[in-house]
C-alpha cells in the first residue's frame, strides 16, 4: 500500500508507536468490516457515513469528473444537464456529492458497478472504451493519470462536476485513536502535508482543495 493516505496514517501511527495492518477490499466490505468490528479503520470515506467515527483530518480531495469516449460528442464546459440523455456509470456504495446524487436520482439511464478485483481499477474505462457507456463520473486527476499510463481513448471533461472531502473513518468505539491521530497530523502542519503531495501527484494540497 502506498500513497498520500496511507503515509498520512503511518506517520501519525509512528509517533503514537502503532502499527497498521492494510488489506485493499472492495469499498463496501471496507466499510461493513469496520461496522462489524473485524477491522478498526477504512479510509479514505467520505462524510455522511453516520455509522462510523469520522476524523478531522483530510485524507484525500475528490473531484468528480465526466469520463467519456474521444468520439463521443459532447463540447466543455461540461455540465450534469448534459449528460440528461446518456448512459452513465457510477460506483455502487460510493456517496456522492449531494449535486450529483439528486442529479442521480432521477436520470433514466444509470449503471452501478464495483470495480473488480484487477488491480487497476480499469473495469469502468473498459465498459466506456467497448461502447457500453457513454459516460463515467470518477475522480478526475486519478482518471486522467489512468488514461494516459493505459493509453485509453477517453478524455476527461472539464470542469468538475462536483467535489468532496474524504477522511478516515473508524470504529466507534474508537474516538480516542481517532482523536490522536488528528492531533498528531495537526502538529505536524501544512508544510508536511503539501510534501506529501508533491511527491505522489506534483502538487501542493492547494490545487486540489480549491477546485
Amino acid at each position: 500500500m502506498r500513497g498520500i493516505a496511507v503515509e498520512l496514517m503511518n506517520a501519525a501511527l509512528s509517533d503514537l508507536e502503532l502499527d497498521a495492518a492494510y488489506e485493499e477490499l472492495p469499498f463496501k466490505r471496507c466499510v461493513s468490516e469496520v461496522q462489524s468490528g473485524a477491522s478498526d479503520i477504512a479510509m479514505p470515506v467520505t462524510e455522511g457515513r453516520n455509522y462510523l467515527s469520522h476524523s478531522r483530518t483530510v485524507f484525500a480531495h475528490w473531484t468528480l469528473a465526466a469520463i467519456v469516449p474521444q468520439s463521443l460528442t459532447i463540447e466543455e464546459p461540461v455540465t450534469l444537464q448534459k449528460l440528461n440523455d446518456l448512459s452513465v456509470l457510477i460506483i455502487s456504495g460510493y456517496v456522492y456529492p449531494d449535486n450529483i446524487t439528486r442529479w442521480a436520482e432521477t436520470h433514466q439511464d444509470i449503471t452501478e458497478i464495483t470495480y473488480s478485483a484487477d488491480g487497476e481499477g480499469m473495469v469502468p474505462f473498459r465498459m466506456l472504451e467497448f461502447g457500453r457507456a457513454d459516460v463515467f463520473i470518477e475522480d478526475n486527476f486519478w482518471s486522467a493519470n489512468l488514461i494516459q499510463d493505459h493509453n485509453l481513448a477517453l478524455r476527461v471533461m472539464e470542469p468538475a462536476l462536483g467535489s468532496d472531502v474524504s477522511v478516515a473513518g473508524y470504529r466507534n468505539e474508537l474516538t480516542g485513536l481517532r482523536d490522536d491521530i488528528d492531533r498528531v497530523l495537526e502538529a505536524k502542519g501544512q508544510a508536511f502535508r503539501d510534501t506529501l503531495f508533491k511527491k505522489y501527484t506534483g502538487y501542493t494540497e492547494s490545487f486540489f482543495s480549491g477546485q
